[in-house]
């Protein structure tokens, strides 16, 4: 199983349980739900997109130069020139088409990061409503 099959999985098995939790135990511990869901989830992908972000910027510094200094950006004083736009909107042609196996995964896991982070904080007032609901 590659890394980006067991992000999916860690992901949708905590949202699992996080549901199962909503649905069969009492209402004082149903409350808790939410939080079981947001604290394994979105500070694990968010450190995951930073370390595995770092480490393709790193990787594109050293065997494609002209890609790093095509997309490079300056996050303030601490990252001046160390770190690249990996384009979260929309596809970048040019990381989409790497030849580098290692150079396209560490894009690839970093973009998923991301998005599992990004949804996981969206789905976390999702399931404070459904807790006051139910």
């Amino acid at each position: 199983m590659n890394k980006s099959t067991r992000n999916q999985v860690y992901f949708y098995l905590i949202l699992t349980a996080s549901i199962i939790w909503l649905i069969i135990l009492p209402k004082p511990f149903r409350n808790y739900a939410p939080i079981i869901f947001i604290i394994p989830t979105f500070p694990f992908f968010m450190f995951n997109y930073y370390s595995k972000l770092i480490e393709f910027s790193n990787m594109l510094k050293t065997m494609r130069p002209d890609l790093f200094n095509k997309y490079v950006v300056d996050y303030g004083n601490a990252f001046k020139g160390e770190i690249v736009n990996i384009g979260l909107a929309n596809k970048n042609n040019d990381f989409e088409n790497l030849e580098n196996i290692e150079l396209r995964e560490k894009y690839l896991l970093s973009k998923q990061s991301i998005k599992l982070g990004i949804i996981s904080f969206l789905i976390f007032p999702v399931l404070g409503i459904v807790t006051i609901c139910l």
